[in-house]
């Protein structure tokens, strides 16, 4: 099978327009830092194209360019997909993202749970924020990116660790798992061992993450710092992937 990037290369090459090279420049770059373990700067740009888009650019371009342009729009279109399967990634954080999560929140160290591969605890601790990773690894029984963290993990699940590290002042989850309740159950254990802390949730809102009883049940924040650090975080697919902070009790 040719390679997910050699194959958006090739077609570039073939397409010959610059809509597409911008586009194909910015899978290479995301793919780049991911690779390197490194983070973004700043939230990718859209990927894909839209209709109407692909409608004028088809104009410009002979039958078998049309073809390949529908097959690379498909390639744009599934970058997440093959960013989990090759690197265990499904969330992609950048710096900017990171240090308004730190500054809005005013927040110096931090917990997170479910962590995959730890890619967001390294985006915090590269602005300063002193971030223990837990997961429980379940998941990397049967992914062969399972061991290619990003960031040191301790073997805790969620609710193990929410118990252990209880003097954090933020605990972060992102992508949790839309078939289980475990979202549930580590709000529950918030609100009794550390709710004073920050709770946050990154994922796409009755979409691909968290239960849906997570969404029926749940109340979260609006504030104005969320807003802006959620400004900063802008999906690059068709996922509307937002950042959530469960609304304290009064």
């Amino acid at each position: 099978m040719t390679d997910f990037l050699t194959k958006i290369n090739q077609l570039d090459a073939a397409i010959n327009r610059q809509q597409v090279h911008k586009q194909t420049l910015e899978v290479r770059q995301i793919i780049s830092f991911v690779k390197h373990k490194n983070i973004l700067p700043n939230a990718p740009k859209p990927l894909g194209f839209l209709p109407n888009e692909v409608e004028e650019i088809s104009q410009t371009l002979t039958f078998k360019q049309i073809n390949q342009f529908k097959i690379i729009n498909q390639l744009f279109n599934s970058l997440r997909q093959f960013l989990s399967v090759k690197y265990g990634i499904w969330s992609l954080p950048n710096l900017t993202t990171a240090d308004l999560i730190k500054e809005n929140l005013q927040i110096k160290n931090g917990l997170e749970i479910m962590a995959g591969n730890g890619y967001w605890s390294k985006a915090l601790s590269q602005v300063g924020v002193n971030m223990i990773a837990t997961d429980s690894f379940e998941w990397s029984k049967t992914s062969a990116t399972g061991r290619q963290t990003y960031y040191p993990i301790y073997n805790f699940d969620a609710l193990m660790a929410i118990k252990k590290f209880t003097n954090v002042e933020l605990i972060i989850c992102s992508w949790a798992p839309n078939f289980t309740k475990s979202d549930l159950l580590a709000v529950k254990t918030w609100e009794r061992y550390n709710p004073n802390s920050h709770l946050l949730f990154i994922g796409e809102k009755k979409g691909v993450t968290n239960s849906p009883e997570f969404w029926h049940k749940m109340h979260f924040s609006q504030s104005s710092e969320l807003h802006q650090i959620n400004q900063s975080f802008s999906s690059f697919d068709f996922i509307n992937e937002q950042v959530f902070e469960i609304k304290h009790e009064i």
